[in-house]
């Protein structure tokens, strides 16, 4: 199950950008991603290094691969760092109100 609620985000945001010198192609921000927006391909920047493409028109701007990055590699333009705090702290009550935590 999913806890990530897009409907609680403004419908008109931005899609991620990645910062391709930050990226290191861990795959946290793929494997969180609940469009399935995220994909990994050859740094074209740093030869045998891998990192992660967007898909813009899937992407809704959630945050989810914002709130994950290590690197900090991934953002969504106009999402700031509290908001999304805001957000994740809203995501884990509601979790923890349907059982999820469990």
């Amino acid at each position: 199950m999913n806890i990530v609620n897009e409907n609680e985000f403004p419908k008109d945001m931005h899609p991620a950008v990645v910062l391709e010198d930050r990226c290191d192609g861990c795959a946290f921000c793929v494997d969180i991603c609940p469009r399935a927006c995220l994909k990994i391909v050859p740094n074209p920047h740093r030869p045998s290094h891998r990192m992660v493409r967007v898909i813009a028109k899937l992407c809704s701007g959630c945050g989810a691969c914002q709130g994950t990055c290590p690197k900090e590699a991934i953002y969504i333009p106009g999402l700031s760092t509290a908001d999304l705090r805001a957000y994740i702290k809203k995501a884990l009550i509601m979790a923890e109100q349907a059982g999820l935590d469990q």
